[in-house]
């Protein structure tokens, strides 16, 4: 077995796109009782699947049911179908068994002030959003004046009761500084997505200060893909050594067609690591280690293990 395959035996994808996202319309490439069995085949420890529309924690409940020996968790985005940032939302998404709680993305101020890449591409299914979300001035912020809105702070205290981990989403980095703050506070997990991607843009400073202050750092693979944003491979190196092992995570965030399967994703993710020098007790702190750490499930026993 290739070194790169012996590195996903008990890794942990925290963030990759369930099928359907956005319409039926939009094609994934494989729908997610696929992926929990491509993904148990590897040998993999856990999935956390990821919507930008809808809550997966049902979806997530009945995949673990079909697909025994893996632990397939769910999570809840506050964007604008869910209400945005909505305690109710976020209360019942814990009480029904999810792992994640994920700031807005496309509904993000932030994120429809810098690109508005996945609003655009969600007009074409959905005729309502222009109408709702007509522009920067409906994004969802979490600060005012600097200072955490209290609702923010309710559904942290609802991820601290659930035991479940807070996202940043596509958040400005200015925002996620002040939310990781509140998050290590409560004891609760934290962790910064993708920030080299267009809509987040956090230097490598700002990323070693959200690990200051108890928080992850989270590079996607896809950000390098042909499809996306095509990041040099070496920016995330230069991360990783300069954040650190423990205070990074490694995930995918795969979706759509164009990109393989997640679990092939990873592999190739652990793959292009060690050809660029990360050794692979370093890759596997960052796949299964801090993952199980965010996740709570160094106490437990592996399921089909």
């Amino acid at each position: 077995m290739d070194i790169e395959d012996q590195l996903l035996q008990g890794a942990i994808e925290l963030h990759a796109h369930a099928y359907p996202e956005f319409s039926l319309r939009m094609r994934g490439r494989v729908h997610e009782i696929e992926w929990a069995q491509l993904a148990r085949a590897a040998g993999m420890r856990a999935i956390v699947m990821k919507s930008q529309v809808f809550p997966t924690v049902e979806r997530a409940n009945l995949v673990r049911r079909v697909v025994e020996g893996i632990e397939v968790f769910g999570g809840i985005t506050l964007n604008h179908p869910v209400g945005g940032l909505n305690p109710l939302a976020a209360e019942v998404a814990g009480e029904l068994g999810g792992k994640a709680i994920w700031m807005p993305t496309w509904s993000s101020k932030n994120d429809l002030s810098e690109s508005q890449f996945y609003l655009n591409r969600m007009k074409a299914y959905i005729r309502t959003l222009s109408q709702i979300v007509p522009g920067p001035e409906a994004g969802i912020e979490i600060v005012d004046g600097g200072k955490l809105k209290p609702v923010v702070k309710e559904i942290v205290q609802i991820a601290r009761d659930h035991k479940m981990y807070v996202s940043s989403g596509h958040l400005s980095i200015q925002e996620s500084l002040v939310l990781v703050e509140e998050c290590t506070k409560e004891g609760v997990p934290f962790t910064l997505a993708h920030p080299f991607s267009r809509s987040v843009g956090a230097s490598i400073e700002e990323q070693k200060e959200v690990a200051k202050r108890g928080g992850y750092v989270e590079h996607c693979f896809i950000t390098t893909m042909p499809m996306h944003q095509r990041l040099e491979l070496s920016r995330i190196v230069e991360a990783i050594q300069e954040v650190g092992p423990s205070r990074t995570v490694l995930t995918t965030d795969a979706i759509q067609t164009w990109n393989p399967p997640p679990p092939e994703l990873m592999r190739m993710y652990g793959a292009s690591r060690l050809q660029l020098n990360i050794e692979k007790e370093a890759i596997r702190k960052m796949i299964q280690e801090n993952p199980s750490k965010i996740l709570g499930l160094d106490d437990q026993p592996r399921e089909g293990r």
